[in-house]
């Protein structure tokens, strides 16, 4: 017979085996609800349905905006390629399996100055940017009258418009304003630009603005009678991006960017729609002065504006799924659209599937008292920018950098030509009464090329292309192509020879300038001379600087073409900044000033030459320097 103390000692030790054994059954228990817990939530991820349930819009069938929401909808509110994460899955996995017939590509959706009028002031205007077209004034960071010249920088959180004295080696700065963002915006990572009134006494500015996720353009008015004294005068506000603006006359051409947020509020119109006006009196702009295009590819507006002489805008228009790109002329605005399309062909007995770049170039009057939109057309390629286009006797030229995939086949993969697909560069010439293309020369540069760069000279166009791969360029031919017989264009270049020009320039008795760089990374700055001699396009002269970078920004070049000089502002690494004023004396080009700059911020510089001396203004103060 057990003991009290040994039947005590049996009891405790069954208690403390149940113990052991209930602690195993709860761990295999939570590891089972876990797991469980964790295949449930794996089902929930991966086969719960997507979200593809459109927003409320019958709420607004009765708006004049209804179309244009529908197509707002179905870019801002997009159906998933797949209905769940498992297909998803699925599908990405399948792709992974499949290779490329061309190789890949992603296609996803984009987008000579005279002197102006004077007046009979004392301070006249005197105009200092080397505008593309005749008579149309293009905004900068710097203009001038007689004696006084404007300059603005942005200094991260305030705009400064500063005003220095014309005074050769006694010039000085008079004052400076600044121009802050405004309550509730903050100032957006971009130069401003600037007009002046035809008597010098009025500034306008187009500031770049940001509120919130939004963008603004702020118009400011500065009086600036008095340079000593300047002050601002008014202030309005533009939904958008500033993109550009020009001057004709006293009033402006003011060009924005409105893109939708995903997702929008369709019960806010300021999400959905352009708008003008002032913080808390904004308006949007009407449904007719809308254009949207049927297959548009991208939610948002490129905005054309008109403003009067005290800079208030009077009429608008917005195309619906356009880029940023402009081109303004004497009497119209042309704004593209990027897009790409498919289609089907046969070549050899072979048939097969394609997709390519094109633009939809759209044309806007504002020769008379409003805006009218007068049609668009339509062509092959990409346009690169504003020096892409040029308007003359009643024609559209446009230069486009072409390409297109080939995306399927059935037959023989050798039969087809794969120089048909091969990027490239075409010119087209556009009738504007019903804009048809009535020429063109297409493919005319080597295969795998791009337009870099043009310039149109009257009937003759310069052509820079080059190899792109991943933002770096390789070597390129600059093309001469003579548009004097629509019937038979013809062309010269000058082979492949070292470098490339971001921009080309009709600089004097038929030269042409190319400013770019020498190496495939943007290292070796290069201005070089082109000639035609006999039936050869050749470069009779160039300056390299090695270890250097320079601005692509066209108006950050000083362009004399009387007196055949050229400066640019050289920020070397090994050695401190510089501006380089060369001669070209129609042999050779070369640096006849080399002033040290404190700025290494290139795109922001500007220069002029007034009575023989070179004026250079930075964000960091200005010089003055006689010409040798």
């Amino acid at each position: 017979m057990k003991t009290a103390k040994e039947r005590t000692k049996e009891i405790v030790a069954r208690a403390s085996a149940q113990r052991v054994q209930n602690a195993r059954r709860n761990r295999l228990s939570i590891v089972l609800s876990a797991g469980f817990c964790l295949l449930l939530a794996l089902i929930l991820i991966l086969f719960i349905p997507y979200d593809t349930a459109p927003p409320g819009l019958s709420l607004y069938a009765n708006s004049d905006y209804y179309p244009l929401m529908q197509q707002i909808g179905k870019l801002t509110y997009p159906q998933p390629e797949y209905k769940n994460n498992f297909e998803a899955l699925l599908g990405g996995l399948s792709d992974l399996t499949k290779g490329s017939i061309m190789g890949a590509k992603d296609y996803a959706d984009e987008g000579g100055s005279p002197e102006s009028p004077t007046t009979s002031s004392e301070n006249a205007y005197r105009e200092v940017t080397d505008n593309q077209v005749e008579g149309v004034i293009e905004g900068d960071l710097f203009k001038r009258t007689d004696d006084t010249v404007f300059y603005i920088v942005n200094q991260s959180d305030r705009y400064v418009l500063r005003s220095y004295s014309v005074a050769q080696a006694d010039s000085e700065l008079l004052d400076e304003t600044v121009l802050f963002a405004g309550e509730g915006f903050a100032l957006f990572a971009a130069d401003a630009e600037m007009y002046l009134s035809a008597d010098g006494k009025d500034a306008t500015l187009f500031l770049p603005l940001t509120k919130g996720l939004a963008f603004y353009t702020a118009v400011v008015r500065v009086d600036v009678s008095d340079p000593g004294d300047m002050r601002e005068a008014s202030r309005m506000y533009v939904s958008g991006n500033y993109v550009s603006s020009r001057k004709i006359g006293e009033e402006f051409l003011l060009v924005t960017n409105f893109t939708v947020r995903s997702r929008p509020d369709f019960g806010d119109e300021s999400q959905l729609l352009p708008q003008t006006g002032t913080p808390g009196d904004m308006r949007s702009l009407p449904a007719d002065d809308i254009l949207c295009p049927e297959n548009a590819a991208s939610a948002n507006y490129t905005v054309v504006s008109r403003t009067n002489e005290q800079a208030q805008i009077v009429d608008s228009i917005a195309f619906f799924s356009f880029a940023e790109e402009v081109y303004v002329s004497r009497e119209n605005i042309f704004v593209t659209r990027g897009y790409t399309a498919s289609g089907e062909a046969e070549a050899n007995g072979v048939s097969y599937s394609f997709i390519e770049d094109r633009t939809e170039i759209a044309c806007v009057s504002y020769a008379g008292e409003g805006l009218q939109y007068k049609g668009s057309a339509d062509i092959a390629g990409e346009v690169r920018n504003q020096y892409s286009l040029d308007e003359k006797d009643g024609t559209l030229r446009a230069v486009t950098t072409v390409d297109a995939l080939l995306t399927g086949y059935a037959g023989r993969y050798d039969a087809l030509d794969g120089n048909a697909f091969a990027e490239n560069a075409s010119l087209y010439v556009i009738d504007l009464d019903d804009f048809s293309v009535i020429a063109s020369l297409e493919r005319f540069a080597p295969l795998g090329e791009s337009v870099i760069s043009v310039r149109f000279d009257g009937e003759i166009v310069w052509v820079c292309t080059a190899i792109e791969i991943e933002e770096v360029f390789t070597s390129d031919p600059v093309f001469r192509i003579d548009l004097t017989d629509l019937t038979d264009i013809t062309y010269t270049d000058t082979g492949t020879i070292p470098g490339y020009s971001f921009s080309l320039v009709d600089l004097t008795d038929g030269a042409l300038l190319g400013i770019g760089y020498n190496d495939d990374f943007g290292t070796e700055p290069k201005i070089e001379i082109y000639r035609q001699i006999g039936d050869e396009l050749v470069p009779v002269a160039a300056y390299i600087r090695y270890g250097a970078e320079i601005s692509e920004n066209y108006k950050a070049y000083l362009i004399d073409r009387e007196n055949g000089l050229v400066g640019l502002h050289l920020y070397d690494w090994l050695e401190e900044s510089s501006y380089i004023l060369l001669h070209y004396d129609g042999t050779s080009l070369v640096p006849i000033l080399d002033v040290p700059l404190a700025s290494s911020y290139c795109d922001g510089t500007r220069a002029t030459i007034i009575d023989g001396w070179l004026y250079i203004f930075t964000n960091y103060g200005f010089a003055v320097h006689p010409l040798p």
